[in-house]
């Protein structure tokens, strides 16, 4: 018997999730796509999930059940990635939406185009507690981008960080032994997994179209709720960062461009975790977590007072973060945005 590659793998963690996964596997199965399997990994749920997924597997071919001792997200990936037979590996949260179409187009555009990673646009649905939602469409631009030339599209590579947003080349994964870490619990394991794979892609593909929704609840996402390990997943991508930049961009990455990039998507984020309002740390822990982000290889480069202006120019507020960080200035970096943060909440959120 010839054994036949799958073309796509659509791998979903599920844990404790019986009131939403069964819509996020519908959304699946109901992909206007034929040569695809769908991984569900129950990690050890003690609700109806396992029960739910078992019934899917029952009535669908293309449904395959991984039942597991509780490991996280990380793991529960790790044990579809071992099993997944696809050329491309999708992954899909089980409380959000595939949106229709999503793998016929997405593959089409990677196959014609060789890319390793075809990227799509997702919505993004934050709801709060009280039923206030916010909206977001981000937005990306269709493109094929060159390894050689990833340095003057970094910020479109690196703008989107989740691994629901793609379809990865699975020949990359296993030659490269890329699985996701397992010592992330409680966010950042994306952007980990995606700087692993973007070390060893040839080519990228944007397509611009919305095929994802995203939804948040803060009734059901740990996300709000503060860690203070997971403070250091911000030192471990950092390192697998500034590796990127060096080894794959080289020289020619733009100096202003960086730096905005640095404090958007590491010191903004990781001093906002701080200011959750269940972070128990002193202010002397956060400014100590500070030094020592502060002190990364990455930040060791001197910046130019050219570069300064121009990020001045381009955004007043990465411009204040930048300088009170990279003068050390800790304490008045983190005031400064204890006393902004109320006012970005105030403004962001609109009554469904």
């Amino acid at each position: 018997m010839i054994f036949k590659m799958k073309k796509i793998s659509v791998i979903m963690p599920v844990y404790n999730s019986e009131k939403y996964v069964s819509k996020a596997i519908e959304s699946v199965l109901a992909q206007d796509f034929e040569d695809f399997e769908l991984i569900l990994v129950n990690d050890g749920s003690t609700d109806n999930s396992a029960e739910i997924c078992d019934q899917f597997a029952e009535k669908y071919e293309k449904v395959r059940v991984i039942h597991k001792k509780n490991g996280g997200i990380c793991s529960a990936r790790n044990a579809g990635l071992d099993a997944a037979e696809g050329e491309y590996i999708g992954f899909c949260d089980n409380d959000d939406i595939y949106l229709p179409h999503l793998l016929s187009d997405n593959y089409r555009m990677a196959v014609e185009h060789q890319v390793d990673l075809m990227r799509y646009a997702k919505i993004k649905r934050v709801q709060k507690e009280d039923g206030r939602v916010r909206e977001v469409h981000a937005e990306i631009k269709d493109m094929f981008i060159e390894k050689r030339d990833f340095a003057t599209y970094y910020q479109n590579i690196r703008k989107e960080d989740t691994v629901w947003t793609g379809l990865y080349r699975k020949e990359i994964i296993d030659k490269y032994k890329i699985r996701f870490d397992e010592r992330f619990k409680y966010g950042l394991e994306d952007m980990n997994f995606n700087l692993k794979f973007l070390m060893h892609c040839e080519r990228l593909g944007f397509n611009s179209k919305e095929y994802y929704s995203w939804t948040q609840r803060e009734v059901h996402s740990t996300s709000k709720k503060f860690h203070k390990e997971h403070l250091g997943m911000y030192l471990i991508n950092l390192k697998l960062e500034y590796t990127f930049m060096t080894e794959v961009c080289g020289d020619t990455l733009n100096d202003v461009m960086k730096n905005i990039f640095l404090v958007n998507v590491y010191v903004y984020p990781a001093v906002e975790y701080m200011l959750l309002k269940s972070c128990d740390m002193q202010m002397r822990e956060k400014v100590t977590f500070l030094k020592k982000l502060r002190e990364m290889q990455i930040f060791k480069a001197s910046i130019s007072r050219d570069t300064m202006t121009e990020v001045r120019r381009k955004n007043v507020r990465v411009y204040l973060s930048m300088m009170l960080f990279y003068k050390k200035k800790y304490r008045l970096l983190i005031n400064i945005m204890t006393g902004g943060s109320w006012i970005l909440d105030k403004v962001r959120y609109k009554k469904n």
